[in-house]
């Protein structure tokens, strides 16, 4: 579809026009004519004239909404800066790149979400701040962009995340090809299960969060062979592959500061708690797929059954 419709030969035929009728008038009266032009456009000479040479230019059409609106889900814009309860950006926005996290799913039994739960609220007895990361789906749906909600049972909390990448960041036009890319290694993986040896504590690379997690026992060298195919594919695309030697985890809580959630809370709350961590090592989930987020939009592979 044309955005803009042009006329055929009419401006030429206009030119050719103008041109034709100011031969036919002496070179003193084209001067004067000219020069009346100048003058004022008010009198009826000059009227006329301007009437006969000047052409008005029409403004173009505006674009249509299917273009205008075309790029408005890239658009940064926060509503609601709050609901990021204290987090800062690691790195400055730059047009054209994205944030790209690769993990796996980790949907939580009943079970595991009370063990969870009451593992949350003992960290909050020491460090106050402390956020639940399983979040209530149905207040997701309802407000994406209200301040998240903490999940009252499994069935509504979302799920938990064992990555297999640092924070990357990918230019608009390689994505596309990136997620093939992991599309492509993981579509024939089998689904496996993962048991969970006790508590750990983590910061991010740049110490402004800390976080609490499940230490993933069984299942190690399944994510380890993932881990492989994942690394070869960030080095492609010239980012850094996971930690040299990978503490494969589940975060469940964060607080902001990199020394808040720290490895003597994780001792505390086993040492007071033990009863909970008997019961964590006994439960296991399954691993059903490979999932990705790139800027806002969020992908994943099923895994294949036995």
């Amino acid at each position: 579809m044309s955005l803009v419709h042009y006329t055929s030969s009419s401006d030429e035929e206009e030119e050719e026009k103008v041109v034709h009728d100011a031969t036919l008038i002496k070179p003193d009266a084209v001067a004067k004519r000219a020069l009346d032009t100048d003058e004022s456009t008010t009198t009826t000479t000059g009227a006329t004239t301007a009437s006969r040479t000047k052409r008005v230019r029409s403004a173009l059409p505006p674009l249509p909404s299917s273009l205008t609106d075309m790029f408005k889900d890239r658009e940064r814009t926060d509503k609601n800066p709050d609901r990021h309860q204290g987090r800062t950006r690691s790195r400055p926005h730059i047009d054209g790149s994205w944030p790209v996290h690769v993990y796996l799913d980790v949907k939580l039994s009943s079970e595991m979400f009370d063990i969870v739960h009451s593992l949350t609220e003992s960290a909050r007895k020491l460090v106050p701040k402390t956020i639940s990361m399983l979040q209530s789906i149905q207040a997701m749906r309802f407000n994406s962009n209200a301040i998240p909600v903490e999940a009252k049972s499994a069935e509504d909390a979302t799920e938990l995340h064992i990555s297999l990448t640092r924070p990357i960041y990918l230019q608009e036009l390689h994505i596309g090809r990136f997620v093939a890319d992991v599309r492509e290694a993981f579509k024939g993986k089998k689904r496996f299960n993962v048991s969970f040896s006790g508590l750990q504590a983590f910061s991010n690379d740049d110490k402004t969060r800390s976080f609490l997690s499940l230490r993933i026992g069984s299942g190690h060298s399944e994510l380890e062979r993932l881990l492989v195919e994942m690394d070869e594919i960030v080095e492609r695309y010239a980012q850094p592959k996971f930690y040299e030697e990978p503490e494969f985890h589940a975060s469940f809580a964060w607080a902001v500061g990199g020394d808040s959630l720290t490895k003597e809370v994780a001792d505390s709350i086993e040492e007071t708690e033990g009863e909970l961590g008997s019961d964590l090592r006994q439960c296991s989930v399954l691993v059903r797929r490979v999932a990705w987020k790139t800027g806002l939009k969020v992908g994943s592979v099923d895994l294949t059954g036995e």
